[in-house]
Parts: structure tokens; sequence; C-alpha cells
């Protein structure tokens, strides 16, 4: 690993800490953080599984990662992503990336860095500074800190805006009510301060914040100004088919704040419980070697069943073609390759439960072609084809396709249930296949 550039110590402090106390973190003259130790859960514990440095004066800078000895001398340690960071003792550059892809899924997306950046818009944020601003809630098993002697700590800038930061809060009445503000552009210093601490880490670009409710953790998702139906119901609706149709589903519950609902999700990357342990976490574009922020690719998902199977993945190809498929019967033309994800759990690497799934009855095609020689465009018989290249046999792709148009077809008792209005069902009414007879 090439040395770290020249450096002063900054002394920052961990969230809610006093001014001047705390770990030092290792930063640039620009104060720009230049090295960050990568922890891991293993064992029952965060032990010290590499670092990050940084170089370069941009704005975005350029990192490497390499493991720590100590790390590659465990009983059991697990690569952190099997494809792009083996276990092997030579550094990994970021490039063109910021960082290996494996840190982005471990880092906020769109909503979170929009958090961040309104939080403190007077530091310059990058890949490092929002990885080392967020806590042991993230996603996945990863942390950070200033050094393997401190353990994981949060950075927090020397700014103003959040100098005496609130308390944890889980009052969901509070969260939507600062989500909203910040979605509209109105978020005031305290909105920012509470949505710091429970959405600063947090992925994908919808509002959203970790939250602890009847004693587990669950992700909320909030409405948005921009939404044409009531998405977080719809969206419950259509995890409610998932499930119908045997795939593995998260707990999920529609919770109502004053007019407006929420969707809580249980958290599938931790163990069950508010204390529970962390599952390793890698997204289908970082096992693909796919752009953190891109949207568009040309892969597919008979790639993504290659690539599970790699990792070891059992029944990887049956398994992208119930996603395959359910994505085609729900019009979910959203499926992205962040929204396909990969479990470390048990000591063996499964597809994560199915999450964000809601119909776009405005697009007709998906992100990922179904494979090669097949057109993305929304169609089920087109995605169904996708059986021969992913060799599947005819009869057991027809089982499996069976089996989900059964459960679509219930996809209007399922928002009865969840309480979508009728205008809301009329809305989509165009949205799906003819064929699972979709009446408002």
């Amino acid at each position: 690993m090439p040395p770290i550039p020249s450096v002063r110590t900054w002394r920052s402090r961990p969230a809610g800490s006093a001014r001047g106390a705390g770990p030092v973190w290792r930063t640039s003259r620009a104060g720009r953080l230049d090295r960050l130790v990568v922890f891991r859960w293993q064992g029952g514990g965060y032990v010290p599984a590499g670092e990050l440095t940084f170089e370069g004066a941009g704005e975005k800078r350029i990192g490497r990662f390499g493991y720590a000895r100590s790390y590659l001398a465990l009983d059991g340690a697990r690569a952190i992503d099997p494809l792009g960071l083996p276990l092997v003792r030579r550094s990994f550059p970021g490039s063109p990336e910021e960082l290996p892809l494996a840190f982005h899924d471990a880092g906020p997306d769109g909503w979170g860095k929009q958090v961040l950046q309104r939080a403190f818009p007077r530091t310059v944020l990058s890949m490092p500074e929002y990885l080392a601003l967020g806590g042991m809630d993230r996603t996945g098993d990863l942390a950070f800190g200033p050094s393997p002697e401190s353990g994981p700590q949060s950075w927090v800038p020397d700014e103003e805006p959040l100098v005496a930061l609130p308390g944890v809060s889980d009052d969901l009445d509070a969260l939507m009510a600062a989500a909203s503000s910040v979605d509209a552009g109105e978020g005031a210093k305290h909105h920012l301060a509470l949505l710091f601490r429970k959405s600063g880490d947090v992925g994908g670009a919808r509002p959203k914040a970790r939250i602890r409710h009847a004693g587990r953790q669950w992700i909320a998702k909030f409405p948005t100004t921009m939404d044409r139906f009531d998405d977080p119901r719809v969206e419950a609706a259509c995890l409610d088919v998932a499930e119908a149709a045997g795939l593995p589903v998260p707990d999920r519950l529609i919770v109502e704040v004053g007019e407006r609902a929420a969707l809580l999700v249980e958290r599938f990357d931790r163990a069950s419980g508010t204390g529970g342990r962390p599952f390793g976490y890698l997204s289908a574009a970082t096992l693909l070697n796919q752009p953190s922020t891109g949207y568009g690719t040309q892969r597919t998902y008979s790639d993504i069943a290659e690539a599970a199977r790699r990792i070891g993945v059992r029944d990887a190809a049956e398994q992208a073609f119930e996603r395959l498929l359910l994505n085609a019967f729900l019009h979910n033309t959203d499926d992205h390759l962040r929204n396909h994800g990969f479990l470390d759990r048990c000591g063996r690497w499964e597809f994560s439960p199915v999450f964000d799934v809601v119909p776009h009855p405005g697009m007709r095609r998906h992100v990922c072609a179904p494979a090669n020689g097949i057109g993305p465009a929304w169609d089920v018989e087109e995605a169904f084809r996708a059986h021969v290249p992913l060799k599947i046999g005819i009869a057991d792709a027809g089982a499996i396709r069976d089996r989900i148009h059964a459960a679509a077809s219930r996809l209007p008792e399922f928002m009865v249930a969840r309480k979508v209005v009728k205008a809301d069902r009329e809305y989509l009414r165009d949205a799906f296949p003819k064929s699972i007879g979709f009446k408002p």
C-alpha cells in the first residue's frame, strides 16, 4: 500500500461528545480524512479488518484498501467481497470509483448524502467523510474508526449546525415530519440533527430512517412530495405478493402518522431483536463491478445469477428467475443492481429478501434485461424466455411462473388489506399485465 500523504492530526469527537474530546483521526493539511480503519463483525464483536487510505486534494479522492495481517490470520476470516476483495496480502485500488465498491454498500446513497450535505453545508464531503460520519447501525457488518485501538467511532466535522446533537429518538412522528421537511427543501436545524442520527448512513433515494419499534430493528420508509400514489401502502402490498409467491421477504408494517402512512420494513442485515448481530451485505452492482452511482447497466439477470453462483449461493439461477418474473408481473421497472442484494449469514452467502418492489406505470422497460439477446422491455413472456440461458428446464420454469402468477393475481386483495384507496388502485389499473386480471 502506498504511503499516506503528509498529515496533521486533527482531534475530532464522537457524535454527541464535547468539542476537543474523542479519537484522533488522520487528516490532510486541508482537513480531509486520509485514513479509515475498517472493522468487521467477527466472533461476537468488531475486529480490525484492514484500512482505507485516500490521496488527492480534490472533492473526490481516490482510496485504496488492504487487509490487516492480523485479520488474514484469523480463523474463519471471510472476504468482505469474495469477488472484488479476496483475502490476499495486497492493496486494492478504488479507481475509477473513490474506493472499492463493497464500501459503497456500507455508505449512504442519495437520501443519506442529501441529509449529510444539508447538515454540514460548509464541510467538503466525499466517501471517506460519508463512511466516517456513519455509526454501527449502517447497512451490513462493517464499521470504521481512526485507529485499530480506538474501535469503531463516528466522526463529526467541527462545524456549528450540529454542535449539540439531540439524544437518540425513535419517535416516528418526529422522524416523518423531519423527512417531509427535508424532502420539501425546508428542513430546519433540528430536523437535520434528528435525521443525521437516523438517516445519515442509509442507502436508497427515498426518505427513510432507522427505527427501533416493538423490540426490533426496522427501516422506516416515508412518502415523498413527488409520489403519485400511496407508495408505502402499495409497496407493502407488493411485498405481500412476493411472500405469497414463496420468495423471502422481510417482515413489514404500515404505521399511520396523522393522515399519512409509513412503511416499516424489518432489517434483514441484522439478527432478530434490537441488539441483533450484523450480517455482511453486498449489492449485485458490487459483485458485477458496476458503478456505485449508476442506474442503467448492460448487465442482466443472467449475470446476477452467475455472480451469485460464484460466491456460493444455492439455486442461484432459480432465485434470480423468480425475482425477474416477480418484477415483470408487478411492473417494477426499478430493478437496478443496487436493489438486488446478498447477505453473508451463517458463514454462507445467500440472496437477501426481496425489497424495493413498487409498480412504475410510466416506465416500459426494466433496468436489467433478462439475459443477453432478450430486450429489457416490460413483457412477462419475454422475461420467461430467460429460463433458457439460465438453464432452467421448461417444466420447472413453468411451475415458477404459475406460482408467481397466482400470487400476483391476488394483488387487489392485498391492496385492499393494506388500505390502498380506490383512486390509487384506479390510477394503477393499467400498470400490470392483463393476465393477472387486475380489477380495482
